[in-house]
């Protein structure tokens, strides 16, 4: 008899609908090897999200289990999003653990765009922040080619038969596992992925036929990411499903890019330049003059703009200015949780938008 949740490994119980693992006890009673907590289900068959509280204790006992077992962790980043998703703090949560780094979401990227080089953006990006890694690999979840490659660099880099996935929310870990399921075509059913905050909630494990066991972990909130404070609707749009087809614009200094309500680029000064942007589509871009932007994006918001809405905008914090300088070599202006913007030419930009989501600046990755 299971008494854990096979979607996000939760432990299960029958009396309180408001606390985390409810399940209705004729529901358990009748197939009580074979069930998802209500809150999967929900998630899962009607894609209506339940929050449940990050717990700080929680978190640091799953640190702990992770390093004593000086087990193999697959630390997984979102690619498209690698600064946003970057642990900062990897090494010092797991000092004597073998360490993999993957970029998971390499299927955003257009099919044009070699994943050797990116492998080596990611490998540079590293090194620039002294993490070593005993593997590094660029991949999409959803390609099995991609799993297999990975499927043999843990073989390769492994202690024993426990392999954990270790990262913030949204990355994919779930995604990987369930690949992998799908693969070795194991009977397990699916493990439980959304755009929901903390998916999964406790260790879900998944054994591969040569003995490994995968564990799934339970992502680390990621406040520094606009989806973080976005209703389920909302941030459900802005996580893409398939790769992100840029969009090229032509500007003169004094004009004005907005980034649906998240915030606004001016070009202020230069010469005539290429500002390429990665958003999702969902994400509405609209141009004007420098001028007409404050008083734009006061009146817009909700009718041109639309996303966020009131109640997101209050949890998103103040407005901020960002300078930034761009020549000859290309530059991305990345906003976390929503893409980044290549800037190609020479100039002086300001960007405008939220405190609360990261905003970085780097050499171009593509």
């Amino acid at each position: 008899m299971k008494k854990y949740c096979q979607g996000c490994g939760v432990k299960i119980q029958t009396s309180d609908p408001k606390k985390r693992g409810f399940i209705r006890s004729e529901v358990y009673d009748k197939d009580p090897n074979d069930f998802y907590c209500e809150r999967c289900f929900k998630l899962i068959h009607y894609n209506k999200r339940e929050d449940i509280p990050f717990d700080e204790d929680e978190f640091e006992n799953i640190i702990k289990k992770i390093a004593t077992s000086k087990s193999l962790v697959v630390n997984v980043l979102d690619i498209f999003d690698l600064a946003g998703t970057f642990q900062e703090n990897i090494r010092s949560y797991f000092p004597n653990n073998p360490l993999i780094i993957i970029g998971n979401k390499f299927d955003l990227f257009l099919n044009s765009v070699k994943v050797g080089k990116i492998e080596n953006y990611l490998a540079n990006f590293l090194e620039e922040k002294n993490i070593s890694a005993d593997g590094i690999m660029v991949l999409s979840s959803k390609k099995a080619i991609d799993l297999n490659r990975l499927y043999q660099l843990i073989t390769k880099y492994q202690i024993g038969s426990k392999v954990y996935l270790f990262g913030t929310t949204n990355v994919g870990k779930s995604s990987i596992i369930n690949g992998f399921m799908e693969i070795f075509q194991l009977p397990n059913k699916k493990l439980t992925t959304s755009t929901t905050i903390g998916t999964t909630l406790d260790f879900v494990e998944v054994s591969l036929p040569n003995g490994t066991t995968l564990f799934d972990t339970p992502g680390i909130p990621n406040i520094n990411q606009a989806t973080y404070y976005l209703n389920h609707k909302n941030a459900h749009a802005l996580i893409p499903q398939k790769y992100i087809k840029p969009k090229v614009y032509q500007l003169h200094p004094g004009q004005t890019l907005f980034i649906g309500g998240f915030g606004y680029l001016q070009f202020v000064e230069g010469e005539k330049s290429s500002f390429v942007l990665n958003f999702p589509p969902a994400l509405i871009i609209h141009r004007t003059k420098n001028e007409n932007a404050d008083s734009f994006f006061k009146t817009h918001q909700d009718d041109i703009l639309k996303i966020p809405n009131s109640i997101e905008r209050k949890r998103l914090g103040k407005m901020k200015k960002y300078d930034f300088l761009f020549d000859e070599s290309k530059k991305d202006l990345c906003l976390s949780g929503l893409g980044f913007i290549t800037l190609i030419g020479k100039g002086k930009v300001h960007y405008y938008g939220y405190d609360k989501i990261k905003v970085s600046y780097r050499e171009a990755i593509i």
